[in-house]
């Protein structure tokens, strides 16, 4: 009697063993885990339309880049954007998870969790806006992709891009316009999925890298 009741007590615990191995899902690595980040500006042609533009892309018109990498997502030493005034720029950011692979996609197809803020730029210095497009082709406002118009010089300053993982139902408190360059982003509930610093000069297209 007590050699069967072990044999299905060996029984039971082989076929829970069983059951646990198959059906627990091989876990994934989050793409919001982030490795590294590269930003990119191209300048475009910007055509008005009231309180909006229109962009055009310049035939061959250079692409400026910063890398971040390091465990603090660093710039390279030196590393500095020049924008020139009245002149308008596309701005993107690729991002690669722990996996290497490009995750960027992943921050605007979960929108209603993500925001893009960029901090610190002299009042008025700047307008933006941003232009993301889901994998459903549905337009939303996140900050990945956008455009950069440059309106009056300013002294050399430093630039925080930050993305903000945001705590459910705050991205309806936020105007995806007007608060793009609010400094007192953290009063949006959440927490940063990036935090990147970098240096730019707003300058006369003659001083354009005159030093």
């Amino acid at each position: 009697m007590k050699s069967n009741l072990l044999t299905l007590s060996i029984l039971s615990l082989f076929l829970v063993f069983q059951s646990c191995s198959k059906d627990d899902p091989i876990p994934e690595i989050d793409q919001e885990e982030v490795s590294g980040a590269t930003l990119f500006f191209t300048e475009v042609e910007a055509e008005s339309h009231g309180d909006h533009y229109h962009y055009h892309d310049i035939e061959g018109a250079q692409t400026d880049s910063i890398v971040f990498s390091g465990t603090d997502f660093l710039p390279d030493p030196g590393a500095h954007l020049h924008l020139e005034v009245g002149k308008s720029y596309r701005f993107s950011l690729k991002v690669l998870d722990f996996a290497g692979r490009e995750s960027q996609q992943t921050f605007i197809d979960r929108d209603d969790q993500h925001f893009a803020f960029l901090v610190d730029v002299p009042e008025g210095a700047l307008s933006a806006e941003y232009a993301d497009v889901r994998s459903d082709e549905e337009k939303v406002k996140v900050g990945i992709t956008g455009y950069i118009n440059v309106l009056e010089l300013s002294d050399t300053f430093a630039l925080r891009y930050v993305m903000r993982h945001l705590n459910p139902d705050v991205k309806e408190t936020i105007d995806t316009k007007a608060d793009i360059f609010n400094n007192d982003f953290t009063k949006f509930g959440g927490a940063n999925d990036l935090d990147l610093k970098f240096e730019v000069h707003l300058v006369e297209e003659e001083h354009h890298h005159d030093h």
